[in-house]
């Protein structure tokens, strides 16, 4: 944190920047990247070594123990069983290059964390190609819960509809016959819980989601919870749609509600799909540089001109130079040279 202080005439005010110094942190013998994926996703990483080394080991941080081992062209790999059939290691040998590619299948929360490889050549550490991956992994909201709250006006009521909280913001949705439902409220995450509250149509069954901000889910993916189940042919959260004419909800209001709903058999429902916001973080990333130098720029120049004017007005006027030749003067000479002579001559 720098302050810079800035003077005027009127006093001086102080500006706190942030500089944020570009860090370049050089580890000896060592390569690391950094991969993000999301839970359920295929990671591939990749990890080179020389083609002349003796043994090649692969090690995961969290468990701190060599989980795959290349010796002599015989491999060994050794993991737990919720990962031994979706981590795969294949040595590949191309050009003259060497590397051990690592595919993880179907990507679990557990996966994340660094992953490194160590490299011998005769029982000694190669430590210039050790190379390490950060795996992160990015995880949608839990699955959804709904209950009834109040009701909002003949056949309609409202449900608040919670999820536990993923690391990729959420929201979440619910179909009714087959038609997606208004919100409410917009979706909110406190603590560890998203919520959000639905509008949906009294004693007929109901089926909730969740999804990340970005992610539109069908409506025969959607069926987190349910609300108003019953034993027959009604439950099914994907039935057989028949396109019909759906009015805009701005027309839709608590006098007219029902009969809407009961004058239509079945409705497309619609995509409210949120936009992604990462167009507008790349955008503000870019225009944030050129509004802090426009910034830095104004206030040099404000500086500059406040500090010409201040000089100017501390320079005194200079002193009028005394002329003993003006006729003024002069006259005011002559009276006072009579006015002697006249005395001299009235004593004398």
């Amino acid at each position: 944190m720098v302050e810079v202080l800035f003077h005027s005439l009127t006093g001086g005010f102080k500006i706190q920047i942030l500089v944020i110094p570009i860090i370049l942190t050089i580890l000896h013998g060592c390569k690391s990247t950094q991969l993000s994926k999301i839970q359920g996703q295929e990671a591939n990483l990749i990890f080179p070594y020389p083609c002349d080394s003796t043994e090649v080991t692969l090690v995961q941080h969290s468990s701190r123990a060599p989980f795959y081992r290349l010796t002599d062209g015989s491999s060994q790999l050794s993991l737990p069983g919720s990962q031994l059939h979706r981590f795969h290691v294949q040595n590949r040998i191309k050009n003259g290059n060497c590397s051990l590619d690592l595919t993880i299948t179907n990507l679990m929360r557990n996966d994340a964390g660094k992953y490194i490889s160590l490299v011998y050549k005769d029982g000694k550490s190669i430590v210039d190609h050790t190379t390490r991956v950060e795996l992160q992994i990015h995880y949608p909201p839990g699955k959804a819960s709904c209950v009834v709250s109040e009701g909002k006006g003949r056949d309609w009521v409202s449900i608040d509809c919670t999820a536990n909280v993923g690391s990729l913001s959420g929201k979440i949705e619910c179909y009714q016959d087959g038609v997606w439902m208004p919100s409410l409220t917009d979706p909110s995450e406190t603590g560890t819980l998203l919520k959000q509250t639905i509008l949906i149509r009294k004693s007929l069954p109901v089926f909730c989601c969740s999804s990340t901000l970005d992610e539109y889910k069908e409506r025969c993916e959607c069926n987190d919870t349910g609300l108003y189940i019953a034993d027959d042919d009604s439950n099914d959260p994907c039935p057989p749609l028949e396109i019909t004419t759906m009015p805009l909800l701005s027309t839709v209001t608590q006098s007219n509600q029902s009969v809407y709903y009961f004058s239509m058999v079945t409705s497309i429902p619609i995509n409210t799909e949120t936009c992604n916001s990462n167009k507008w973080v790349i955008i503000e990333s870019i225009l944030l540089p050129i509004y802090a130098i426009v910034l830095i720029l104004s206030l040099f120049f404000h500086y500059k001109i406040k500090t010409k004017i201040r000089n100017n007005r501390n320079v005194k006027d200079p002193p009028i130079p005394l002329h003993l030749d003006t006729p003024l003067l002069q006259m005011m000479k002559n009276r006072l040279m009579k006015n002697g002579s006249r005395k001299n001559t009235e004593s004398a």
